[in-house]
């Protein structure tokens, strides 16, 4: 039997806007099954809830069930603060009068699933990949085999589909504001930063055959200009070299800008990355030493990084963590000198830790010294979906630090991302 499903974007931040590449992933996946498929992009419009009251009122009567992808709970950063959950339980809220049901996924709602669909009241959720979790979840749920309001899609393999995009969305509204078209090459982060939420996740690969030709029906459509929205580009080096050489081989007229973490890399790839017509990499890295060992990296990977950036004319941005529990005042300086040294294009400061259930807020809970130096309150059945931030140092400490050097910025002072920092 087929279905009627909607798919709601309910994220209306503009610095930049960002294009819900997840939604139409979803879409291609559900479109193969034969359901009957629309997107509601919110982003653009003046008054969202009314909009979407609208629509419903005249589409709830053929609608079967809908899908809202949370991006983010909140901005993650301290200086730009906004919980975003509110606007969005509005919008739950609005569908409940149809009587329709609504299942929950995204980024933002796998950090914190079962905090996040009590929050809501919505029916159902899909952690992490959703592409062949939610079609097994329509399946269930069509034949009144559910189990559990929550599906994990990291048990699922990713499917080997190639997306053909940009038809529902208006790109054209994202780009004239800034925003820049994204692709996927992997889920999954096999990292272990112990504050982030994509941390120690099962990584899948996508196929790079697919994902090319994704990509040129994108440029044939007129799109140059992409971002790879993985958590990191080169989680393994030899699929990493095996993408830009099909880039280079298949002559695709694009430019890129992509998040890098410091290991592992050689000479080879940066030049493959140039060739590529790759401009801008953002490398993320931490001043905390246990933290650099955690992710297998030394001053030295540092230092060659900037090195073949500046040897292949590639733009490196630095996304710097500073002051994790525990870390010393000597640390940030320590790296804070070696910045000023070895000099990237930019270098961005965050030392506000956005705290969600990680081993970080194992360490707040277990450390109640560190209390003092907390946003807000933490309770005893903390939840974290509102926002909380810890910061073992003050902006005053690290404006004395940078002493004015212009390679230096406090991220998220003022809105904005790396490839708009030119």
């Amino acid at each position: 039997m087929t279905l009627d499903i909607l798919l709601i974007n309910p994220n209306t931040m503009m610095d930049p806007p960002v294009i819900p590449i997840g939604l139409e992933y979803l879409k291609t996946a559900l479109d193969k099954q034969n359901y009957s498929v629309k997107i509601l992009d919110l982003c653009f419009k003046s008054n969202p809830l009314r909009f979407l009251h609208n629509y419903l009122e005249n589409h709830s009567n053929r609608l079967d069930i809908i899908g809202i992808t949370i991006r983010n709970i909140d901005t993650s950063s301290f200086f730009t603060e906004k919980f975003f959950l509110p606007e969005i339980k509005d919008i739950v809220d609005g569908i409940k009068k149809f009587d329709i049901p609504v299942v929950l996924g995204g980024a933002g709602f796998s950090a914190l699933p079962s905090e996040i669909l009590e929050y809501l009241g919505a029916d159902y959720g899909i952690i992490g990949p959703g592409e062949r979790a939610f079609v097994k979840f329509l399946k269930d749920w069509q034949q009144g085999l559910i189990q559990s309001h929550l599906y994990n899609g990291w048990e699922c393999e990713l499917d080997e589909l190639i997306h053909y995009r940009g038809e529902e969305i208006d790109y054209s509204k994202y780009i004239s504001k800034e925003g820049i078209v994204g692709f996927e090459l992997k889920k999954g982060c096999n990292n272990s930063c112990p504050y982030c939420i994509e941390a120690n996740k099962p990584v899948q690969y996508k196929s790079i055959a697919n994902v090319i030709k994704e990509i040129q029906y994108l440029v044939d459509k007129g799109y140059n200009h992409f971002h790879l929205c993985d958590s990191e580009f080169n989680l393994d080096l030899k699929h990493s070299i095996e993408f830009c050489e099909s880039i280079i081989d298949n002559e695709i007229e694009m430019k890129w800008a992509l998040y890098m973490k410091p290991t592992p890399y050689n000479r080879r790839l940066f030049k493959l990355l140039h060739e590529s017509n790759a401009y801008l990499i953002t490398l993320s890295v931490d001043s905390d030493g246990t933290i650099q060992k955690l992710n297998n990296y030394s001053y030295e990977d540092l230092k060659k990084i900037i090195k073949y950036c500046q040897e292949f004319k590639i733009k490196l941005a630095i996304d710097l963590l500073c002051g994790y529990p525990g870390e010393s005042e000597h640390s940030v300086e320590k790296i804070i000198r070696f910045f000023k040294d070895h000099r990237p294009d930019t270098v961005g400061i965050t030392f506000y830790y956005r705290i969600y259930r990680t081993p970080l807020s194992i360490l707040m809970k277990n450390n109640p010294e560190y209390h003092i130096k907390l946003t807000r309150k933490m309770n005893y059945k903390e939840n974290f979906l509102k926002p909380i931030f810890f910061a073992n140092y003050n902006i005053e400490f690290f404006n004395n630090l940078i002493e004015g050097d212009d390679l230096f910025r406090i991220a998220g002072v003022r809105p904005g991302v790396n490839y708009q920092l030119d």
